[in-house]
């Protein structure tokens, strides 16, 4: 699908239309165009077994899932050589393993980054970056190490050569408010581009 046809689909279908087409639905861009003959099933399946997530917890969105990205910020921008890999993880375990351990670390020392962790565990999601500090706290420890190898095996084994980033959401509801939260955005800029 063609930027147009992308835009005219945005127009003219709701936020909640646009949420499962796009985002939810078994489709995906990158492995039409990137990444050979990958098969979305056996993807999930692998990250499933990997991280002891449930197969159906697992989605990629972004412009890896559509082509173009679905950020307002971003002007529908189309997937290119410095593009995310976007990964929804819904686990309501590792959520709150996760957020428990930023309150831990909180009530401790200074948790850097707090107003941008707070705010997202408040829209239902943590996002733990490889980088991030983990001030000597086991669970912050044990998860980094554990995504670090999964990312690495995951971009080897499905020829993604592009960043892997992704989101621990705490359900499903929380997935599809802070979407379409956004989704509702990109409709009022897709109104002002011709």
């Amino acid at each position: 699908m063609e930027r147009q046809e992308v835009l005219n689909y945005i127009k003219e279908k709701s936020s909640k239309d646009i949420y499962y087409e796009y985002l939810i639905g078994q489709k995906v861009w990158y492995f039409d165009n990137f990444s050979g003959d990958v098969d979305y099933d056996d993807f999930k399946k692998y990250i499933s077994r990997k991280l002891d997530i449930p197969f159906n917890n697992i989605s990629i969105v972004g412009s890896a899932k559509t082509k173009f990205s679905f950020s307002p910020l971003k002007n529908f921008k189309e997937f290119n050589d410095e593009s995310d890999f976007d990964l929804i993880i819904v686990s309501k375990k590792d959520f709150t393993s996760l957020w428990d351990a930023y309150r831990e670390v909180s009530q401790e020392t200074f948790l850097h980054g707090f107003k941008w962790k707070s705010a997202n565990i408040f829209n239902g999601f943590i996002s733990v970056k490889d980088d991030d500090e983990t001030y000597g706290n086991k669970v912050l420890q044990t998860w980094q190490r554990k995504i670090l190898d999964f990312k690495a095996e995951l971009q080897l084994k499905f020829n993604i050569t592009h960043e892997v980033n992704y989101r621990i959401y705490a359900d499903w509801e929380s997935v599809q408010d802070y979407h379409i939260k956004g989704i509702a955005k990109l409709k009022d800029n897709a109104s002002e581009i011709n």
